[in-house]
């Protein structure tokens, strides 16, 4: 390295320590820029699309509409049928949804326990200790519809036991902790 350094002259040291800074300098201000640049473009349309939608009513009717459309959509897709209900209620809906898709899959629900989880970021979690009996292709479809059914409801843990010594096919008992999630009002 040292002798690398010899056969540099100190001006071609110093430019290559300028070059250096530059490229940092220019990677340093893409990086800060280039996000906000892409927030400003998107603020902007929102803008123009207002500034339009403001100079005739219909059309800022139309957009609000729209808007709040979305805005159920996203409503629906994290809280689905149980958007609007109180917590207590949630709690009764997920319960009758886990035993109605039981009976469905010739599952056995023996447990199913709420408990208030903890608050991640602006949502409340509420936890659902589930114990479950059933083969494992019941078991899996049981699951399986649990997913389509209450897509808005994450599996936390699994455990998976038998519950006899049947070599062909053992019962097995799920032990499951859901977790659903509400905004914090």
């Amino acid at each position: 390295m040292q002798e690398l350094l010899r056969k540099i002259s100190l001006n071609e040291l110093r430019l290559i320590v300028i070059g250096l800074g530059v490229i940092v300098t220019a990677a340093l201000v893409m990086g800060s820029v280039m996000p906000r640049s892409k927030t400003l473009k998107t603020a902007s349309a929102t803008v123009g699309t207002l500034r339009s939608a403001a100079i005739d009513g219909t059309e800022l009717d139309r957009h609000m509409r729209e808007e709040a459309k979305k805005i159920e959509e996203l409503r629906f897709r994290l809280y689905g049928d149980m958007a609007n209900l109180p917590v207590k209620q949630v709690e009764a809906y997920i319960i009758g949804r886990l035993q109605e898709i039981s009976w469905g899959t010739s599952v056995d629900l023996v447990t199913v326990q709420p408990a208030m989880g903890e608050q991640v970021q602006i949502f409340q979690e509420i936890l659902f200790n589930v114990e479950a009996v059933g083969h494992y292709e019941n078991l899996y479809e049981w699951l399986w519809e649990v997913r389509n059914e209450l897509g808005y409801v994450v599996v936390n843990e699994y455990k998976l036991r038998r519950k006899d010594d049947d070599d062909e096919e053992p019962l097995l008992m799920a032990e499951l902790s859901l977790a659903s999630y509400r905004a914090v009002e």
